[in-house]
């Protein structure tokens, strides 16, 4: 009974610090939000005017980079080796004799 008195008490005191750090949060925001709204002379002439956005169809199309190159110049173009026997080939009859 005593542990979950404890466990509901420590829930209850970590929404109460929620719901007093969030209204501080919307309190703060609330002034600088009049602040920002009410501006200043010096504010707006520091600011740059913003450029206008160009239409995404008058962009340039970029060219993929190529691929990457072989360590070696003809390394892609080097023949692979013969592969091995397994067991050794039997040697071809010798020709018959001539007479």
């Amino acid at each position: 009974m005593a542990l979950s008195f404890r466990l509901v008490a420590g829930v209850l005191l970590v929404l109460a610090l929620a719901l007093l750090s969030s209204s501080a949060e919307e309190r703060s925001a609330g002034r600088a939000a009049t602040v920002s709204a009410m501006g200043s002379d010096h504010d707006q002439t520091s600011e740059a005017p913003v450029p206008p956005l160009r239409p995404l169809g008058s962009r340039k199309p970029v060219a993929a980079p190529p691929p990457p190159r072989p360590a070696h110049p003809r390394a892609s173009i080097r023949p692979f080796p013969p592969p091995r026997p397994s067991q050794p080939q039997p040697q071809p009859p010798p020709p018959p004799p001539r007479s």
